[in-house]
């Protein structure tokens, strides 16, 4: 009984640590991602505790935490889907976030690149810092004080990245293995 106690006290207080989400053309996305996680919940934070705290801000998941058998070996057992996000579990613990592709919920990075951006554009927000990769159809990745942010391109021409290459995810932490990804 003590447990039970101890994790409802950590998701009421999870919960009022995240405000609910607000209409109005000013207020920007609710879901801002950063190398340590999200605004709504950080790597590390237990299961139960990331699905409150998404739930509260995004409302209900398109799919339900569900185990992924199939992937364990890749550093996932669980997984939750909201639209065009996926939370990543393992060993009850919120081990990743991928954002993308699709347009909800609306999210940027906590230095404003957002799904669709350009490979210039996200240049310009993380200097030489940011790296690109032809692997995968096209990859980025940048490190970052609160640590590292990467994704998929959806490149412009064959399979060379260029500045004109979309920013097609926006991935934190363990997502998995890349053969499972776009």
């Amino acid at each position: 009984m003590r447990h039970r106690w101890l994790a409802t006290v950590t998701v009421v207080a999870a919960l009022a640590l995240c405000p609910p989400a607000t209409s109005g053309a000013d207020s920007g996305p609710a879901l801002v991602l950063a190398g340590n996680g999200t605004s709504i919940a950080h790597l590390g934070v237990r299961e139960t505790t990331a699905v409150a705290s998404l739930e509260h801000v995004l409302g209900e998941p398109s799919m339900a935490l569900a185990p992924t058998p199939g992937i364990e070996n890749c550093g996932v057992d669980a997984m939750a889907i909201w639209h065009a996000l996926i939370a990543y579990f393992n060993d009850d613990r919120l081990v990743g976030l991928s954002l993308g592709p699709g347009t909800k919920p609306a999210g940027r990075t906590s230095g404003g690149l957002v799904l669709g951006d350009t490979l210039a554009r996200a240049r310009a927000i993380y200097g030489t810092s940011l790296r690109t990769s032809t692997e995968q159809g096209g990859a980025w990745f940048v490190k970052t004080g609160e640590g590292r942010l990467d994704g998929f391109l959806k490149p412009s021409s064959g399979r060379t990245p260029g500045p004109s290459s979309r920013i097609l995810t926006i991935d934190v932490g363990d997502v998995g293995c890349p053969a499972m990804s776009p």
